[in-house]
């Protein structure tokens, strides 16, 4: 199986979201003959050439990059002025490829103007929840408009496609797509001697919660640090940084104040960001994902479930269709601090219940979220679209190995 098209890649980000991670996995797949521009250097682009693929950096003028999902329209307006240059320069690359393919909100505006500009098809991955929660009005409405024109949208969940026609989407090729993991990658570790890999700190006899992740409101840090107060003895290791706003980064800070004023400071350890969590995943006593806002996928869900850990996850978005509750994990209210805790609680007391939703867990994830499966779907699209072919219609949920 290969790719025969040439495919021009394009991603508004040069750190490791799991948009970046969906979309390394498909580049490096398509890297004999295909580009990925992005429009800022940093840890990605490194993925990206070390994987052996085609990066090019073209920089987004100053106006563009400071849009933000919350942004309104006069700077939407500015910053659609300040893209002639950009576009050109992107342009130049794009032209020699087939397809054009948008991994994110502001690559997708660039890939529809270059689309009217070559005459290429493109097509927009959408790794978003279209919703208030994360997306102004005004965001809501150009995403929404821009997706109805490209020639297919690939959805990372059912989540993120309901919410793509909640909010007006109309595109009639719209596809769910599930993340894909290399199985060869995943193999899991005894906790014991997993806890080598903790930060010295965290190696005594105590349990070790983790959560995994990139630090910003919407993922609820501040969540398991107010249900570490009800849990005496727990210590909690969060791993990730803020990567991307000014916000996120205050949101840090009050992260270590929150955890002073509750008196669980000594029980809370960041670590920043780790380019390869799994050693901390097999680590760690259970793995909780604590989400405020619907979650479009949840790849580290899917990474702890695949490594045999037992899974506690807010439940909401694409996290219901990732975890089956009492079966392959435990699912808790969006938020919820209290209920939080006690999940956690019931994990810990019963040892051999979380083992059990540990292995019946990494079982259903290497049926559904086999890499091999997820790429063979993708090409059968990108194919079809280089030839002009219809990509197919209707919405459809992919489950393979």
């Amino acid at each position: 199986m290969s790719v025969s098209c040439r495919i021009c890649f394009l991603d508004q980000s040069g750190e490791l979201g799991g948009a970046e991670l969906c979309l390394a996995d498909f580049a490096e797949f398509a890297r004999h003959r295909s580009t990925v521009v992005l429009f800022g250097e940093g840890p990605f682009a490194q993925v990206l050439r070390e994987r052996g693929v085609d990066v090019r950096v073209v920089p987004l003028p100053g106006s563009a990059a400071g849009v933000s999902k919350s942004s309104g329209p006069s700077a939407c307006i500015r910053a659609a002025l300040g893209l002639l240059p950009f576009l050109w320069r992107a342009g130049r690359i794009a032209r020699g490829h087939d397809l054009l393919y948008a991994n994110t909100m502001k690559a997708l505006v660039v890939a529809a103007a270059l689309s009217v500009l070559l005459r290429k098809p493109f097509c927009f991955h959408l790794h978003d929840v279209l919703s208030a929660s994360h997306f102004s009005a005004v965001n809501r409405r150009l995403a929404v408009f821009l997706a109805d024109r490209a020639a297919l949208v690939v959805a990372n969940s059912q989540a993120s496609a309901e919410a793509y026609r909640a909010a007006g989407g109309r595109n009639p090729r719209l596809h769910v797509l599930y993340n894909g993991f290399c199985l060869e990658r995943f193999s899991p570790v005894a906790p014991e001697s997993a806890r080598q890999a903790l930060p010295s700190g965290l190696r005594g006899d105590f349990p070790v919660i983790g959560l995994f992740g990139r630090v910003t409101p919407w993922k609820g840090q501040h969540v398991l640090i107010e249900a570490l107060a009800l849990l005496p003895g727990v210590h909690a290791l969060i791993v990730g940084d803020a990567l991307f706003t000014e916000d996120d980064r205050r949101y840090r800070q009050e992260l270590g104040a929150l955890a002073e004023r509750l008196g669980v400071r000594e029980r809370v350890h960041f670590t920043g960001f780790l380019p390869d969590i799994r050693p901390l995943v097999c680590a760690v006593d259970a793995v909780v994902h604590c989400s405020v806002a619907p979650e479009p996928f949840g790849r580290v869900v899917v990474e702890a479930m695949l490594l045999g850990r037992p899974v506690v996850a807010a439940g909401a978005g694409g996290v219901l269709e990732l975890v089956h509750e009492g079966r392959t994990g435990l699912l808790t209210e969006p938020a919820d601090a209290r209920g939080l805790a006690r999940a956690i609680r019931s994990l810990l007391d019963n040892p051999d219940r979380a083992q059990a939703l540990g292995r019946a867990a990494r079982e259903e994830a290497r049926d559904r979220f086999g890499l091999k499966g997820i790429i063979s779907r993708w090409n059968a699209w990108m194919e079809g679209l280089a030839a002009g072919a219809d990509a197919g219609a209707g919405q459809e949920e992919l489950r393979c190995a």
